[in-house]
């Protein structure tokens, strides 16, 4: 489907320790059930991009895995989020059928033994109904929310899973300590911190809905000519001490140069031999699309009715956000 599956450093690692304690038979069973998360993420990802989702990544973590959405459209939020738990659960009756045809003993602890087809199935069941539990950051978190947000409202219903999740997580620490379990006590903080975060990133989300594009722009442009030499660029940057120019011909927008650019360049080169495609936005665009727009460019222009209108930088855009934090501190 065209994403990037990659693996944590620290999945590696226990990788590594698994081999260790268990051998070649824990190395085959952990990289079975981790190929099982896997497609669970990928359950995900196939409703996600249904949707128009972009799937930047599916990151493996020791713990499990995590498809990176840039967002979860409300409208279908109940079929991605069930998506994983399904895929685990028909897994889990793949495995163990097949476990009555044919299976190995691949790992024998404390006198007893793991089949491999037959433990694999039963892991993807409770992978998949683990996952099921109305809390955040679990899918069931998600399927709660889309089911009850249009009875309490969306921040609400977040706010009722990021909840039960962080209880979820104090039962979870506390059967951990009690029992000396590190992975139980990894997971519970992991909960703790997943539900807490979900809540944080909405309230996030809803604020920088309502901030425009047209309330954070700078409209005092200071442009350049393709035919400027990068001697008069730099010149140029020295005296406004910005590090983006747009590219004026004809008064017309026809490309974006910034202090990247003209790193170990020549002086005499001309702009139009090193001038990029700007970065546009509308004037109603909002801060939460604009942070995806300007992830990968030093600076954006603000067009309406191809005229430029204004000008935002990677430097406004952090202002604004220390600025939010700041007045969310004060509250």
């Amino acid at each position: 489907m065209g994403i990037p599956i990659e693996l944590h450093i620290t999945f590696i690692l226990l990788l590594m320790l698994v081999y260790y304690l268990w051998g070649i038979g824990g190395f085959i069973l952990y990289v079975f059930l981790f190929t099982s998360v896997v497609l669970h993420e990928l359950g995900h990802s196939y409703v996600a991009k249904k949707y128009g989702v972009y799937i930047e990544k599916i990151l493996l973590l020791p713990i499990g895995g995590m498809a990176m959405m840039d967002r979860i459209p409300k409208e279908g939020e109940f079929k991605i989020a069930i998506a994983g738990p399904a895929v685990s659960i028909i897994l889990g009756i793949l495995f163990l059928g097949l476990s009555n045809f044919m299976d190995f003993n691949i790992l024998k602890i404390d006198n007893m033994v793991y089949p491999l087809f037959m433990t694999v199935g039963v892991l993807n069941f409770m992978l998949g109904i683990f996952n099921l539990l109305p809390a955040f950051p679990m899918d069931g978190g998600r399927i709660l929310r889309a089911l009850i947000s249009h009875k309490v409202g969306y921040i609400k219903a977040t706010k009722i899973a990021s909840t039960i999740g962080q209880y979820l997580s104090f039962i979870m620490l506390g059967f951990g300590i009690i029992s000396l379990n590190i992975i139980l006590i990894l997971i519970a903080l992991f909960i703790y911190y997943g539900a807490s975060q979900e809540y944080s990133a909405l309230l996030a989300y809803d604020v920088f809905n309502k901030i425009k594009v047209k309330d954070i722009m700078s409209k005092n442009i200071v442009s350049v000519s393709p035919e400027d030499s990068v001697k008069d660029l730099v010149d140029l940057m020295f005296k406004y001490k910005y590090l983006g120019y747009p590219v004026i011909k004809n008064g017309k927008l026809v490309g974006s140069v910034s202090f990247d650019d003209i790193t170990n360049v020549d002086e005499n080169i001309l702009v139009k031999d090193i001038m990029t495609p700007p970065v546009i936005v509308p004037e109603h665009m909002d801060l939460n699309d604009l942070l995806l727009k300007i992830n990968n460019s030093e600076t954006v222009y603000v067009v309406d009715n191809n005229e430029l209108k204004g000008i935002i930088s990677k430097t406004d855009v952090i202002r604004i956000l220390k600025l939010l934090g700041l007045k969310n501190n004060y509250k």
